[in-house]
């Protein structure tokens, strides 16, 4: 697998509990579409995680990694493709932070 060297972090806080589910639920629908095109823009790792430590906030975490700066350039308009297409229905807060890899520490179990 390729290193990444940028890394993209983004919450999205949903009104609902319901609203929330209904955005999982349509990307789990478009993400065979999806995800190819992506990889082969350089996105090289791709999480979703369901922020569970903020009473009565439903929120999802988006985590990214890519190639390089120049593949997170080259993902955007797939990105783009994919707002339009599961565009909410209700209002959402989504909060953005991007990086570059500073320090990795790859732990093993051993």
């Amino acid at each position: 697998m390729a290193e990444a060297t940028l890394m993209n972090f983004v919450t999205v806080d949903y009104p609902t509990e319901s609203d929330m589910e209904v955005s999982r639920f349509r990307w789990e629908e478009s993400r065979k579409e999806y995800l190819p095109k992506l990889q082969e823009n350089g996105l090289v790792r791709f999480t979703v995680l369901r922020i569970w430590n903020k009473e009565g906030i439903f929120r999802l975490g988006y985590w990214y990694e890519y190639k390089d700066p120049e593949a997170y350039a080259a993902c955007q308009a797939v990105w783009q493709d994919i707002e339009k297409a599961g565009k909410a229905r209700s209002p959402i807060k989504v909060f953005a932070n991007r990086g570059v890899v500073l320090e990795d520490n790859k732990l093993s179990d051993k």
